[in-house]
């Protein structure tokens, strides 16, 4: 027969088991809403860009200037205009850091071979009339028409908040593979690795990644398309320090 003593230290034995694994799903909770909505303003930031740059040449400049916009909400505290241009800032510093991109997939830089005209130092493909224009296929795979799709995909490192959490989720994300256990697997992210992706996890930030495609309303620039016309540089490389500006919020 087990006495009431035994029982009350028995139940505190199993609560002081299951406390850390509560407190992780607790915590994991909170970082995954928070990313969960990150990724939603990431969604409507990658439609707001590229449709910029359907009306814009796909200008990278023009698409990045609209990732700013689309992703100022997570950063904005209040309705004054100060704060939502604060807030636009601190996405374009971002990306000047490399924390955030626009990477144009379609069309590739094959389709101008197919059906660029030159304009001075610039190629450009026609956007009128595609309705009349022949619809067979050249070297890049693509008609005319394909073409003027334009396909972005972009990608975010957001910040991690949740203490504990963001260290458990970076360690997890670049832990080597175990040859015995999953032979000829790899880690996503491995040490020396220039990515992205990499990079985010370096600062302590998750990697979101969103797409978009819309139809060109205007002729498609090379020139404009080119990535020197924007602010993006490349993939951060290491760990960065990035001071926030403060709210303007009262």
């Amino acid at each position: 027969m087990f006495s009431p003593l035994k029982q009350k230290g028995q139940s505190m034995t199993e609560f002081i088991i299951v406390l850390p694994v509560l407190i992780i799903l607790i915590l994991g909770g909170f970082q995954i809403a928070l990313l969960y909505h990150a990724k939603i303003t990431l969604n409507y930031a990658a439609f707001l860009a590229a449709r910029s740059g359907a009306v814009a040449n796909a200008h990278m400049g023009i698409m990045e200037n609209a990732l700013a916009r689309g992703m100022a909400p997570l950063y904005t505290h209040c309705d004054k205009a100060e704060e939502v241009s604060r807030a636009r800032d601190h996405v374009r510093e971002e990306i000047k850091l490399g924390f955030a991109r626009v990477e144009i997939i379609n069309p590739p830089s094959t389709a101008f071979s197919d059906f660029a005209f030159r304009a001075g130092t610039d190629e450009i493909i026609p956007n009128d009339s595609l309705m009349f224009r022949k619809s067979t296929t050249g070297l890049s795979g693509l008609s005319i028409q394909d073409a003027n799709l334009l396909k972005i995909r972009v990608g975010y490192c957001y910040p991690m908040y949740v203490p504990f959490i963001d260290r458990l989720l970076t360690r997890i994300m670049t832990l080597p593979a175990d040859p015995e256990d999953c032979v000829g697997c790899q880690n996503m992210f491995p040490d020396g690795s220039t990515s992205f992706e990499k990079g985010c996890l370096d600062n302590n930030r998750f990697p979101l990644n969103a797409q978009a495609m819309v139809r060109m309303q205007s002729d498609i620039s090379k020139n404009a398309m080119a990535s020197i016309s924007g602010l993006y540089q490349g993939p951060v490389t290491g760990r960065i320090t990035f001071t926030t500006s403060p709210t303007t919020c009262p």
